[in-house]
């Protein structure tokens, strides 16, 4: 075997949680990541600085790339003696071809691990509140491919539930095969597209009756069919589609995912300085200050980047006190040895002053760590406080592009810093109406209410 390794692995069916540990590891470790059309962006973002992204660009009907010369490019970018990870939506090996693909690999004596991936065929009636099997409906279930190379006839197994994938272009030759197979013309099916998705729709109705119902609803791909008498417990174990979507243009995505189903669409991301000739020379008398005030968790990446840049290391923040506007970005603190001596329990601006009232700041030299466009909320809050503040500025934030969003889905919007409402403007013009705004703290919500945008602060 060669040095270079492929992993198969299998990202699951749309939902970005819903990847494996270790699919999840290997996405963060590897040097080449092939992938196909229907792999979210969230999981290629993971991909380390400098690893080599190509789209092979597989979907229904359309292959950007054939599949010999997916298997070449496999090859080739192992034989450099590279990890190469081949991302595969669901599961690799259920109607995947990840077999063909390692077949390939054994002929040319590259090394290859399999790496499971859930499946829509689960996964999509799990979030489509339709269990498989139910003691009281079937104990049997059976998943078969709509699409045929061959266009032979569909097969229908013996089973109490019937999962089909990959078979919307063939929907009329699934209910013809269904009905001929002896299935009564009231038997509950369902369409369940984009499974566990913030798009994902439900389609139900009768073997009699289904292709008029999803030609009305206009059913798009991907999706799947389930068929049998479990489909009539969808509408009471509906759990998914009673959550709020949650459309977040910022960062961090999984401190909000307790709030509903979150759309990451980031808007910006941080950048370092063109110039840290100012910022340089704060950082080298980081002991003449009393305090020093992290506001995110960019801050303190960009802050201790720099410190180790001028020669420094956290032993420059000596006997400085510390506060962090909160949780997530004392924890970030923590991995560079650094534990906080102030942190709110409201994550806020608002939050971090009121525990500022609590300790005397007056004449106190405070050092606040700040990108290049922000809130100056806290420095002229703690100024009025008679603080000695100052701003090093160490990071900026820039503009980029981002993948289509279906606002007919979107129910809030969630603004997490001023530079994300002047974002979204930027692209989108305004909120569409209907969709409510939630901003977290108060300088967020003084920015949406400056360009009219009515808002509340997050809970």
């Amino acid at each position: 075997m060669l040095d270079g390794k492929i992993y198969l692995v299998g990202t699951g069916p749309g939902d970005v949680e819903l990847i494996t540990v270790k699919g999840y590891k290997l996405i963060c470790q590897a040097d080449v990541i092939l992938h196909d059309h229907l792999i979210p962006s969230e999981l290629l973002r993971l991909a380390k600085p400098g690893a080599e992204i190509i789209s092979v660009g597989k979907f229904a009907g359309r292959h950007t790339m054939p599949q010999e010369q997916i298997n070449k490019l496999l090859i080739e970018k192992a034989r450099d003696n590279k990890v190469v990870v081949r991302l595969k939506g669901g599961d690799p090996l259920l109607f995947g071809r990840g077999g063909e693909e390692a077949e390939e690999c054994v002929q040319a004596g590259v090394d290859f691990e399999f790496v499971p991936g859930v499946t829509s065929a689960l996964a999509a009636p799990c979030y489509g509140g339709i269990p498989p099997t139910h003691r009281d409906c079937t104990s049997n279930v059976a998943i078969v491919t709509g699409h045929r190379k061959d266009e032979k006839e569909i097969e229908i197994p013996k089973a109490g539930t019937i999962i089909f994938l990959m078979g919307v272009a063939n929907i009329e030759k699934i209910i013809k095969s269904l009905l001929e197979a002896g299935w009564p013309g009231q038997t509950k099916i369902a369409a369940i597209e984009k499974g566990t998705c913030y798009d994902q729709r439900v389609i139900q109705g009768t073997l009699d009756d289904f292709l008029e119902v999803t030609q009305k609803a206009q059913m798009r791909t991907p999706a799947i069919f389930i068929v049998g008498k479990v489909v009539e417990l969808q509408e009471k174990l509906d759990w998914f589609g009673k959550k709020p979507r949650i459309l977040l243009p910022g960062t961090h995505p999984d401190k909000y995912r307790h709030l509903g189903i979150i759309i990451h669409r980031p808007l910006i991301k941080s950048v370092p300085l063109d110039d840290y000739t100012q910022a340089d020379k704060v950082l080298k008398q980081l002991n003449t200050f009393d305090w020093i005030v992290f506001t995110s968790t960019n801050g303190v990446e960009f802050f201790f980047q720099r410190l180790n840049a001028v020669g420094l290391d956290t032993r420059s923040i000596g006997t400085v006190k510390v506060a962090a506007i909160g949780k997530t970005t004392a924890e970030k603190l923590k991995t560079f040895g650094v534990l906080v001596d102030m942190q709110p329990n409201l994550e806020s601006s608002t939050g971090l002053l009121e525990e500022f009232k609590k300790v005397s700041v007056k004449g106190k030299r405070i050092l606040l760590v700040r990108p290049k466009v922000g809130s100056s909320m806290l420095l002229d809050d703690l100024a009025d406080a008679d603080a000695a503040i100052e701003a090093v500025v160490v990071y900026r934030n820039v503009d980029i592009e981002s993948e289509e969003t279906d606002f007919d889905y979107i129910d809030q919007i969630l603004f997490t810093s001023g530079s994300t409402v002047r974002a979204f403007l930027k692209l989108y013009g305004s909120v569409p109406d209907g969709v409510k705004v939630y901003c977290l703290g108060l300088p967020t919500l003084n920015e949406a209410k400056k360009h009219n945008i009515f808002a509340e602060l997050l809970p």
